[in-house]
């Protein structure tokens, strides 16, 4: 029985530790953030009944805090879900694969570069992905939607009315909208109920949205699975060989670094903290961190970058009746112009305005609540969600600032090049058209600087074929450190298109778990 050690517990650690429990391997979770309930129901009541943040589900800022640079106006650190189970106990759900076309941008369009591995190769392990998380979809209607060796295992949510409205406006204009891959139950499966439509998948309290505590609950019950949530790892240590040898950590609240061994040891914990870990592991051999030896460590980081606005119409559309969003279009992602510019989706989410929601909520009376939510029901938001491209503006570094432990915060700097420019006038110019074509009276969008990432922060840690060009394998073991492993988003070769990553990131940490397996051997 081989020891493992996983540093993270949200959507690829969660699945990686049932992965090695269920074959005999002892496995311990290293979580920084707090212990969070699953299902998801204390949440639920806490943040849509009663509107409060309850504070034991929260991390000190100074163990999360993100430094940022450059073009990125938000702050980074509410991009942070340090709690057990990740950022996908509160993650969208949306899970549309990458296209042949996204691994190859660099010998397609001549920009970014290419993957180490391509669609063909990573498609079984996305079938595998939608079976484990449960995705309900369907590519009938989605001419763009590459091609698959088996169906989604749970049937479609079907468009809602607003989007059928405005469907058939659009597909006068020339633009298709289809329905959209998510990881919410149309039907109960593997021990979770059927989504009843509340809107309220952020804190879904009966879990049909997936969330990765799912299958760490799961992994538990093997009887081989631990977590150690509120423990900070601060090292990964390496033998003298160079192999990964054991992790350095300390209680968030404790006075005491402790060492916990491990046969394999797996970094989970998102581009930025996975970067900074890596470049805080220092030794006589890797004097600028591990995997770092020819500099690509913290570099290649891309957003995704979402621009929205709100379409206002004069009849009532009455938007965010019926569950989370359901239209979208991938029409954009692969346009004659591309590299010229980059990809984009289309999405129609339904919620509705914050501002119609803050105005309501500042109402004295009921009756003047009514009267500020009603605007909303003529009003629509839709988002360009586009592609970016590594570059030299864009990386993670650690920080002069500290924390509690003595150690460098991370820093991430992000400036916008050319190409973010041309895509962001390309999606301008694409929203009008939408706006147009709905025959919304009036619109807005948001400014160049504005634009939000969904949390999708890729890169980091690239993977490549050559020690030389990045600083994992295809497979996320570390070059030159055997026995380590990054894995999730900071493993991404580039963006990946402009479609959502975090299936992607899992079929990747399927398959290299198999990899994984097969080198540890029986248990």
């Amino acid at each position: 029985m081989s020891r493992v050690a996983i540093v993270g517990s949200g959507m690829v650690g969660a699945n990686l530790a049932l992965e090695f429990a269920r074959r005999g391997h002892d496995v311990t979770v290293f979580e920084k953030g707090p212990d969070y309930p699953y299902p998801h129901e204390p949440q639920f009541l806490a943040r849509i009944r009663y509107d409060y943040v309850d504070p034991r589900w929260e991390i000190g800022r100074d163990l999360r805090h993100t430094l940022s640079t450059g073009h990125y106006a938000r702050d980074l650190t509410d991009e942070a879900v340090m709690v057990v189970g990740g950022a996908a106990t509160r993650w969208t759900g949306l899970t549309m694969r990458m296209s042949p076309h996204d691994f190859r941008t660099k010998s397609v369009f001549g920009y970014g570069t290419d993957w180490p591995l391509g669609y063909d190769e990573l498609e079984p392990w996305y079938c595998a992905a939608e079976a484990r998380i449960g995705v309900s979809g369907t590519d009938a209607d989605n001419p763009w939607a590459p091609p698959r060796s088996k169906p989604y295992p749970l049937p479609p949510f079907e468009m809602t009315w607003d989007d059928r409205v405005l469907a058939e406006r659009l597909e006068r204009a020339g633009i298709h909208i289809h329905t959209t891959p998510q990881a919410r139950t149309r039907k109960a499966y593997d021990g979770r109920e059927a989504c009843m439509n509340f809107d309220a998948c952020d804190f879904c309290p009966i879990g049909a949205r997936y969330s990765p505590t799912h299958h760490l609950e799961r992994a538990k019950a093997t009887g081989r699975c631990t977590v150690r949530s509120d423990v900070s790892v601060r090292r990964v240590l390496a033998d003298a060989a160079g192999r990964a040898r054991a992790l350095v950590c300390r209680p968030n609240r404790g006075e005491r670094d402790f060492e916990h061994a491990a046969d394999l040891v797996i970094v989970a914990g998102g581009a930025f903290e996975s970067a900074r870990l890596l470049l805080l592991s220092t030794d006589a051999r890797h004097p600028d961190g591990l995997g770092n030896t020819t500099g690509h460590l913290g570099r290649h980081l891309v957003f995704h970058h979402i621009w929205s606005g709100h379409l206002h119409f004069r009849e009532h559309l009455y938007p965010g009746r019926a569950g989370f969003w359901t239209g979208q279009s991938e029409q954009f992602c692969n346009p004659p112009t591309r590299g010229r510019h980059g990809g984009i989706k289309v999405e129609f989410p339904a919620s509705p305005s914050p501002g119609h929601r803050q105005a309501a909520g500042d109402a004295e009376s009921l009756a003047a609540a009514l009267t500020a939510f009603e605007p909303s029901r003529r009003c629509r938001r839709v988002a360009i969600h586009a592609e970016s491209v590594p570059g030299d503006g864009k990386r993670i570094v650690l920080s002069k600032r500290r924390d509690r432990f003595g150690d460098p915060r991370v820093e991430v700097h992000y400036d916008f090049d050319d190409f973010d420019h041309a895509t962001y006038d390309f999606g301008r110019a694409l929203y009008q058209r939408i706006a147009q074509g709905t025959g919304a009276y009036e619109w807005s969008y948001r400014d160049l600087a504005d634009f939000g990432t969904f949390a999708h922060h890729m890169g980091g840690c690239r993977m490549s074929e050559k020690p030389a060009d990045g600083v994992t394998d295809p497979f996320g073991e570390v070059h030159g450190v055997p026995g380590l492993y990054v894995l999730g988003l900071s493993v991404f070769a580039s963006a990946g298109g402009a479609l959502n990553p975090t299936i992607t990131a899992l079929a990747l940490a399927l398959r290299s778990a198999d990899r994984m397996l097969e080198r540890l051997g029986p248990a």
